[in-house]
């Protein structure tokens, strides 16, 4: 607003000079001279009105431009920092896919490893089942529930590797351990007239055995056979078997040396 009155200003100094300089010139041109100063005036406050206009655009832009440079740096920070995320992101997936290569490696290494255990497995498995009947039955029992864990799998998904091992693995120290200890226990058998009796049993490993029958003084000598574990009665060796027992159980405080028959087959 400043500059248009000031050039408002000299262009009325201007515009005054132009009217005495015409009516000192004479009377004869006032009427022509009256109406070029009035043009003259027109043509200046359209000039004014333009120059004020691109004084306003040149504001503008001058505004706009400083948005629009803060903008620009701004959009080129966030690229800088996009750009070393992406750097950063791009090496943490080459470490990835690195990691899950090793890994998958190693994984086909075991699968391969556990497929080569498959045939010994299967021959294991087949002769401890084939064994099965001609175990003393507290061991048959026990093999059996670790067998179990094998058998329980359905035809459409079979038992894993490991699963089996594991099971195949319980099943041999469950042997391994009966048939390197003595083992007591209690054994169902037909009475002397009908029903049934517990019988007192000791097992000497996998080598044989002795039961009694204390309700009905009976005795045994067991031992292993081909289908399975054969009892001899002998029932004039009663008293022996009976203080075996009793000594085996802490049930005696005289312990003493007993001879008992046994015969071990090669």
């Amino acid at each position: 607003m400043l500059y248009r009155n000031r050039v408002s200003s000299r262009l009325l100094r201007f515009s005054l000079g132009g009217i005495a300089l015409v009516w000192g010139a004479g009377v004869s041109f006032g009427q022509s001279s009256a109406s070029g100063v009035g043009q003259l005036e027109s043509q200046t406050d359209r000039w004014i009105s333009l120059q004020s206009k691109i004084a306003k655009v040149e504001a503008d832009w001058k505004s706009e431009k400083a948005m629009l440079e803060s903008s620009i740096k701004l959009l080129e920070a966030e690229q800088a920092t996009l750009q070393e995320n992406l750097k950063a992101n791009k090496a943490a997936s080459d470490v990835f896919v690195a990691n899950r290569d090793r890994i998958r490696s190693r994984v086909e290494e075991r699968r391969a490893g556990l497929r080569t255990l498959s045939t010994p497995l299967d021959t294991i498995e087949s002769t401890l089942r084939e064994l099965m009947p001609r175990l003393p039955s507290p061991l048959r029992n026990e093999v059996k529930a670790h067998l179990s864990r094998i058998d329980s799998s359905d035809a459409e998904s079979a038992a894993s590797t490991p699963t089996r091992v594991q099971a195949l693995v319980a099943a041999l120290s469950a042997v391994d351990r009966f048939s390197n200890s003595l083992t007591s226990a209690r054994i169902s058998r037909p009475g002397p007239s009908s029903g049934e009796v517990s019988v007192r049993v000791l097992y000497w490993g996998l080598a044989g055995a002795y039961g009694v029958d204390d309700a009905n003084r009976r005795a045994w000598v067991i031992s292993p056979g081909a289908t399975g574990w054969e009892w001899e009665e002998r029932s004039d060796i009663y008293d022996d078997v009976f203080e075996l027992l009793k000594g085996y159980e802490s049930e005696t405080d005289s312990p003493r040396m007993i001879s008992l028959p046994a015969s071990i087959e090669q």
